[in-house]
């Protein structure tokens, strides 16, 4: 197909009714997980609210967690930013302010009843892991290999494992801990990261 033909094609009136069913179907899932939570959530309720058919929600998502997911990364794609501050202590605490904020509202309430729901899923939990966790991490690592290349981190520090010590504790207090996340919680952490450079 030469690219004419091809970009003829993308504007044919079908594809444009399926776009415009899609982005209506993850606004829809976005609108009714921020009012009734992941576990309450149906496929009923996303297609009512979107104005289409069950079967054209299940022709592009196998299950209502995956409706989710995509509803939830679609969103957070355009909000989440990883900051160059010009400093390793400005661009982590620009991190946890954003990431920080965003567990304690209505998307926090979403991503846990994912991780459950990954917990107990398999083939969702590869997904959840690939779209989602992994991708966050690779950012985190870069915003710290900024640090290394600015002399604040020691050239031979384990970044993925680092990486792996921020996700924990955050995830350790958004999912398991009673104890806030605020910016008490964001300095101490950053603190002890930046003595890895004193200590070196």
């Amino acid at each position: 197909m030469t690219q004419q033909a091809k970009k003829l094609e993308s504007f044919t009136p079908g594809r444009r009714r399926s776009d415009q069913a899609h982005r209506a179907i993850l606004q829809a899932a976005r609108e009714v997980l921020e009012q009734v939570g992941y576990r309450a959530m149906t496929i009923e309720a996303i297609a009512e609210r979107a104005g289409v058919g069950k079967k054209t929600i299940y022709r592009w998502w196998p299950s209502k967690a995956a409706v989710a997911l995509e509803a939830l990364t679609s969103h957070t794609e355009v909000q989440v930013l990883f900051s160059d501050t010009g400093s390793l202590e400005g661009d982590l605490l620009a991190y946890f302010e954003l990431s920080f904020s965003g567990l304690r509202g209505k998307s926090g309430t979403v991503l846990s009843g994912l991780a459950a729901e990954a917990q107990l899923d398999p083939e969702f939990a590869r997904e959840f892991q690939r779209t989602f966790i992994v991708p966050r991490k690779q950012e985190l690592v870069a915003l710290l290999q900024r640090g290394v290349q600015r002399g604040e981190l020691a050239p031979d520090t384990n970044l993925e494992v680092l990486a792996d010590l921020i996700y924990g504790a955050k995830w350790y207090r958004f999912l398991l801990y009673p104890a806030p996340l605020d910016d008490a919680f964001a300095r101490e952490i950053v603190k002890l990261i930046l003595r890895l450079r004193s200590e070196a």
